[in-house]
């Protein structure tokens, strides 16, 4: 029973945390530093990036694992394909949450002038939720 837990620990629970964790990290260390491409460019870059960060780190892990003879006969092919496929429904299941959020905080915004519009893009900017590019288009449309 121990074993099996281990094995599912570390066969598919680290692999999840880690998509996550190198998500979230990628995506603010790309936008910070490419910022000036659309938030869709950065985002397409984010997961590239993302994805061979995780196969990589996949690939050593397991391999690891198999030296220390944890998983003697490993199919690689056929992991490489089940991590591509977690990968992806774990970037879909966190975009969907994000689609979602973004349309909820929508829904209950209050109508606000444009001196109190003006204060809240200049707050987000300054907590570093907008760009500079971003900041000043939003004002502009204003």
């Amino acid at each position: 029973m121990g074993q099996t837990v281990l094995a599912r620990l570390l066969t598919q629970d680290m692999p999840i945390i880690l998509v996550i964790l190198l998500t979230f990290n990628t995506e603010k260390l790309v936008t910070s530093i490419i910022s000036r491409y659309s938030k869709t460019v950065n985002q397409i870059v984010v997961h590239i990036i993302d994805y061979v960060l995780y196969i990589g780190v996949i690939v050593i892990y397991l391999w690891i694992m198999v030296l220390i003879g944890l998983f003697p006969n490993m199919n690689w092919r056929e992991i490489i394909i089940y991590h591509s496929i977690l990968y992806l429904v774990i970037v879909a299941a966190m975009e969907a949450k994000t689609y979602v959020k973004k349309k909820e905080i929508t829904k209950y915004v209050p109508n606000l002038n444009t001196d109190e519009k003006l204060a809240m893009l200049k707050t987000l900017l300054d907590n570093n939720v907008l760009t500079q590019a971003e900041y000043d288009s939003k004002k502009e449309k204003l």
